[in-house]
């Protein structure tokens, strides 16, 4: 009874003090904000601010800056995505250099492993290393713009900051470049895909996994190394990304005489993970040099996406395979691995991971292989990959370059000396020429195609070099006057020889087909219309499987035939059919590829949605249908038989948007107890959301999740090239990353609905458009108190 009266006394005075730690955060965090004005005019004298600059912010809490100085103009973008995004800023940093444990204790000791043994920081420091002055000054300037702020604001600067009472530290060159990194390696996957397609082949054999891909022959032949499969599958531990559809993008460009205006068109969204805050900071930049607005990132100076005074464009990933594995030869030390007969050592790096909440930081012993860093060391396998982004340049600078352009050619020529990312780049400018030019710079292969893990022995099937630039697909100004990427093989729109084709994952074709189809249409063509199009739900998959379909649902009947079969395709929250149709293609994959996993030993079915639709069109072989675990032969009706009698039994009233949902989760919200106290606070969401993974309004989800949206529009942009001012731009949430900002999350109904923002350009519409002004002044920073009014 003592025991727990004592028990019961303690949980009181935790929770007090729990209660009175979040109060007092509460109000430290409310007197943070108060010193972030979103309303009337401020000026701040700022220590390091190379010269003065004006800010002036619209409704939505974007900020338009101008400055005679083009080092101010870095300056002020750095204090600025310090000011409204630092925490995101933080995690991406610590994230990237593999230090996530100095703050979050062991529970992020695998993550900072992964990043170290990827080398993301010390390809950063390489790429430091390889800037020019300028690049270097406009880093600098862009980094003593978030010291300012860290300066100016302290732990105050984000209220996670001060809840996990970390001091932040200076921000460095190195930072932004890792963050540049990260971004690349979040858009790769390259690496998963082949290690899968490994698994597949050691599992199934080659016949099956061969039919099971579309190769060829010979493309069989070349591409399949004289190599044992690998023998492991993914782990836990290991940096080997999982494959994981869903990162892309839509973009288009219309020539001036599809558009009503006269003028060409630009659109354009990416599709990236759900984040809270977004991943894109809305911006508009004026010096005597550059003049951008458009989307920017939170860590690194520069616009991605928008427009200059004389070009607009967009950027969707080219899927390119830019990521190779290699099965290595280790001598019984493990130190030496045998190459072309000969053993040559490995390069040994030891780092320490600094933990929190423990005495002694945990080594971490890195090797290096003449392919690049080790990713799978285990007794009977060791793995080593090569990666496009630890090669060459960082693309910052590229960026950078590219918001100084004022043609569609000066835009393709800024990424001319890039390796890594590659990306579709379209492109509009004011003299009406449209441009699409895939940039980047494919892997030289002497052997294979980067398919399947390679012998890391034999320098035959070692990269080589990097084919230039102007070896990749590109087109200006064509007779249909229009431009289109949907992430689909661009070497299906021209007649390109075998040599000039790189090995890619690309997107199924549906998104690109929808796309084309409406483009080409039309010749009234407004922003208005690109941003429907940008909102369109029809399913063209959908279609396909269901005209497949048609002869078996009327001829075994029931409630969800008869429901499929009267649907109209679109993936709409309100219709019952789109979940229907969804759980109809899970249920057909298992039943046609989950026997062969379960018996084989892969993870989970190796037929998702396109090889369904490739075996009911006759691209796979019939005896997919049959279950190997049973006596029986089954047949494509006996399965679907089975199936459609599933669905009969559910809640036919249940409609899509009940269970398509997207949630955007502050990063504390996974911590135990902070993160239902103070991240769930911060989520904002459930929302319904329509769409799917195929879709132009794409919402993806994933197998291992069912509808759970993971994948969304990080943003969408549209613009009439010249008509500047009447520019759209929408981001997910909102601007601020301060949960107690009305910037927060002020633009969710706008882009749940696809709505429209307007993002002001020219002097007279930003000032019109103006709620609040602040400007930075050159000086010490005892001169005046920070956020004075005048």
């Amino acid at each position: 009874m003592i025991r727990r009266v004592w028990f019961l006394m303690l949980a009181c005075v935790v929770a007090l003090l729990v209660v009175g730690v979040l109060g007092l955060a509460h109000l430290r965090v409310r007197a943070a904000a108060s010193r972030l004005p979103e309303r009337g005019s401020y000026v701040d004298t700022v220590p390091g601010c190379p010269a003065r600059a004006e800010i002036l912010f619209d409704g939505r809490g974007i900020p338009h800056v101008k400055t005679d100085s083009e080092a101010a103009l870095w300056f002020s973008q750095g204090y600025l995505h310090a000011r409204d995004r630092f925490f995101q800023m933080e995690i991406a940093r610590r994230l990237a250099a593999g230090r996530q444990a100095e703050v979050f204790g062991e529970v992020a000791l695998d993550s900072d492993r992964k990043m170290r043994m990827l080398r993301i920081a010390a390809s950063a420091r390489r790429q430091a290393a390889m800037l020019t002055a300028g690049e270097r000054r406009e880093l600098e300037a862009y980094a003593a713009g978030v010291n300012s702020a860290i300066s100016r604001f302290g732990s105050w600067i984000a209220p996670e900051i001060w809840l996990l009472g970390v001091e932040p530290q200076p921000w460095r060159i190195e930072d932004s470049l890792g963050v540049g990194l990260l971004m690349q390696l979040d858009l790769s996957w390259a690496m998963g895909e082949e290690l899968q397609r490994a698994l597949e082949l050691a599992h199934l054999g080659r016949d099956r996994a061969v039919e099971l891909w579309g190769w060829s022959p010979r493309q069989a032949r070349a591409w399949i190394p004289p190599v044992d499969g690998v023998k492991h599958p993914f782990g836990d531990h290991e940096p080997i990304t999982a494959p994981r559809g869903g990162v892309g993008a839509n973009c288009w460009v219309l020539a001036p005489e599809r558009c009503v205006s006269g003028r060409p068109l630009l659109a354009n969204d990416s599709h990236l993970g759900v984040r809270m805050p977004g991943t894109f900071y809305a911006i508009h930049l004026h010096g005597p040099q550059t003049h951008v607005a458009g989307a920017s990132i939170a860590g690194f100076p520069g616009v991605v996406i928008g427009h200059t005074e004389g070009v607009a464009w967009g950027l969707t990933l080219s899927m390119l395979d830019d990521q190779d594995l290699f099965l290595l030869s280790l001598d019984d030390s493990g130190g030496r691995e045998l190459v072309d007969g000969r053993w040559q050592p490995l390069r040994t790096v030891i780092e320490n991971i600094e933990v929190r909440w423990q005495p002694d930081p945990v080594l971490v012993k890195i090797r290096l292989s003449e392919h690049g860093p080790l990713v799978r060391e285990q007794r009977d396998e060791s793995i080593a990959l090569a990666w496009a982004a630890l090669h060459g340049p960082s693309f910052l600078p590229a960026i950078l370059r590219t918001d100084r352009a004022n043609t569609v050619e000066e835009a393709a020529a800024a990424w001319e000396h890039v390796i890594s990312p590659s990306m579709n780049l379209l492109a509009a400018d004011t003299d009406g020429h449209i441009l699409h030019q895939v940039v980047g710079r494919a892997p030289e292969r002497a052997r294979g195609a980067g398919r399947l893990p390679a012998p890391g022995g034999d320098s035959r099937w070692a990269w080589t070099g990097f084919r230039p630039m102007s070896a990749n697909p590109r087109r200006l100004d064509p007779k249909d006057g229009f431009l289109a990427s949907a992430n689909h093989d661009v070497f299906g729109e021209g007649n390109y020889p075998e040599r000039d084709r790189f090995p890619a994952d690309f997107a199924p074709p549906w998104r690109y087909r929808r796309i084309q189809s409406a483009l080409k249409a039309r010749t009234d063509w407004t922003i208005d219309s690109c941003v429907d199009l940008q909102g369109d739900v029809l399913s063209g998959r959908a279609i396909a499987v269901l005209k497949q379909l048609r002869p078996d649902f009327e001829a075994l009947g029931g409630p969800a035939a008869e429901e499929l079969m009267a649907w109209d395709a679109r993936m709409t929250v309100d219709s019952n059919a789109a979940l229907l149709f969804s759980r109809l293609m899970i249920e057909l994959g298992q039943a046609i590829g989950g026997d062969e996993a379960a018996r084989d030993g892969l993870s989970q079915s190796p037929i998702g949605p396109e090889e369904v639709l490739l075996l009911l069109a006759g691209g796979l072989h019939e005896r997919w249908w049959d279950d190997v675990r049973t006596a029986e032969v089954e047949s494509q009706r006996m399965i679907l038989d089975r199936i459609l009698e599933q669905l009969d039994a559910l809640d036919q009233g249940e409609q899509w948007g009940e269970v398509h949902q997207v949630v955007f989760e502050h990063p504390l919200a996974w911590i135990p107890r902070v993160g239902r106290l103070m991240g769930g606070s911060w989520n904002r969401g459930p929302f319904p959301v329509a769409g799917d993974n195929v879709t132009v309004n794409a919402q993806y989800w994933s197998r291992s999740r069912p509808f759970a949206v993971t994948t969304i529009p990080a943003m969408r942009f549209v613009t009439d090239v010249g008509n500047w001012d009447e520019t759209v731009l929408v981001l997910p949430v909102g601007e601020s990353g301060r949960p107690w900002s009305s910037h927060y999350s002020d633009q969710i109904q706008t882009w749940l609905q696809v709505g429209e923002w307007r993002f002001p350009f020219s002097d007279e519409a930003v000032e019109a458009a103006a709620v609040a002004r602040l400007e930075l002044v050159p000086g010490n920073a005892r001169d005046m108190p920070p956020g004075e009014s005048r």
